[in-house]
């Protein structure tokens, strides 16, 4: 019996003693996240931005003025050094903070204020800044604000605020100092790479920044500048045609598009324009890339098949178009093959096939044939296949140099509506003594 009781003398004290070891156990909540500090913001971005009229000048702010702005670019990516850009409900606006890795402190999404007392408000060609006046070499500048120096003025908030862009036309981009857009986040629908062999800046050792043309199917232009520095700078540029995000900055008049990062570039439609009505193929070789750069265009095929002799990029000022040639290659012969996409010519009337045409530096027995084809398999040996020719020239002297681009009479395709059908440059020549060059430009098929 003493010996029963002794036993359960010890399982009650450990139960009890468990008991309290379990009730003494706490829950630790997550730290909170940062809040808003107790300041608040007596002005506007944009007031502060009307503070400084005249381009060049140097603005200091001499009374109590504070500002408040979520931050929508950071320096995560490289493509920003030592700075970043905020948005309030009137406005964006350029922030130079003399340190590194400020994303880890000032995110997207942040809400931070700004004391501007004793700050610089200037401009560098036509991008509003708020920096440190300065004398460098003995003439005022706009610097950054110094590391040391930054938690005087800049006070962060809450995290993961909502950044939404301005979405925008080309028309509603304006180049004035206080234009409502520049410095703030806004999208551009409908925009492609007119370079689709671009990397988006430079991988040298140079480092050098790029200014790579976008382009709508409206013709508009605008600038998408690149750091060599930014971690995506080998990248090369999206292939489609679609929305882009950056940030809205002007050199002078010139406009430019600066992103954060790739994910920015929403680039997933097609690149090629939608085709006016009657126009059933068109392809004016806009997207090629550096002269002389073997010619890659999606959906195209570009086949040596005798010698290995590629098409190539023809790119003389603002005209872009394809060529062949055997010039300088030694080698013969030569056979080389351009074919288009699939054509589909179901439903249509009257089809016909259109393009220019030039022979340079015309040697005779250099032959460019274009031929159609309804059988051919996309393989690297497009002969296999049937063609019918449907236009040839044999290169005769002169011109002894390269020579203008005309357009070939309209080719009537009717026996082919109902089909699917490939059309091909082909090109027969080589070294000694047939090494024209044959341009081609503008290959279009209308229908009525």
């Amino acid at each position: 019996m003493k010996k029963f009781l002794k036993f359960s003398l010890i399982a009650i004290v450990a139960i009890l003693t468990f008991g309290s070891i379990s009730s003494c156990k706490k829950t630790f909540d997550s730290p909170p996240g940062p809040v808003d500090p107790a300041i608040v913001a007596n002005t506007t971005i944009a007031a502060l931005k009307a503070m400084h009229t005249t381009g060049g000048a140097f603005n200091v702010i001499t009374t109590d003025v504070i500002i408040s702005g979520t931050v929508v670019a950071d320096d995560k990516s490289g493509n920003l050094y030592k700075q970043l850009f905020i948005e309030d409900a009137t406005g964006g606006m350029q922030i130079l903070l003399d340190a590194t890795n400020l994303y880890t402190a000032y995110p997207v999404g942040r809400k931070i204020w700004i004391k501007c007392n004793g700050l610089c408000i200037s401009d560098y060609n036509g991008t509003m800044e708020l920096g440190i006046k300065a004398t460098v070499s003995g003439a005022p500048s706009l610097e950054a604000i110094p590391a040391n120096m930054i938690s005087n003025y800049v006070f962060g908030g809450s995290l993961n605020n909502p950044v939404t862009p301005h979405v925008l036309t080309y028309a509603q981009l304006a180049t004035g100092l206080q234009d409502r857009y520049l410095g703030t986040l806004i999208q551009l629908d409908g925009f492609a790479f007119a370079d689709l062999s671009a990397t988006y800046a430079d991988t040298s050792a140079y480092k050098n920044t790029a200014n790579l043309d976008i382009k709508n199917c409206s013709g508009n232009t605008i600038i998408v500048r690149t750091s060599g520095y930014a971690n995506f700078a080998a990248q090369r540029v999206a292939q489609g045609r679609g929305s882009i995000l950056a940030i809205y900055t002007t050199y002078g008049t010139t406009k430019q598009l600066i992103i954060r990062d790739p994910t920015d570039v929403r680039f997933t439609d097609p690149w090629a324009c939608p085709l006016a009505p009657g126009t059933v193929f068109l392809e004016n070789f806009d997207a090629i890339g550096a002269n002389n750069l073997a010619l890659n265009l999606p959906g195209w095929k570009n086949i040596g098949e005798v010698g290995g002799v590629l098409a190539q990029n023809a790119v003389f000022g603002s005209t872009k178009c394809a060529k062949i040639s055997a010039f300088s290659t030694g080698v013969t012969p030569v056979t080389t093959w351009l074919i288009t996409p699939a054509i589909n010519l179901t439903g249509t009337t009257a089809p016909k096939l259109t393009f220019d045409e030039a022979a340079g530096f015309a040697q005779a027995g250099t032959i460019l044939t274009v031929l159609i084809s309804t059988n051919y398999n996309g393989s690297n040996t497009p002969s296999a296949s049937t063609w019918t020719s449907v236009f040839s020239v044999n290169a005769t002297a002169p011109p002894t140099s390269y020579a203008s681009l005309l357009a070939v009479a309209p080719i009537n395709l009717s026996a082919y509506i109902g089909q699917t059908v490939y059309i091909a440059f082909k090109y027969d020549g080589g070294d000694p003594g047939k090494t024209t060059t044959y341009e081609f430009d503008n290959v279009k098929v209308t229908a009525n």
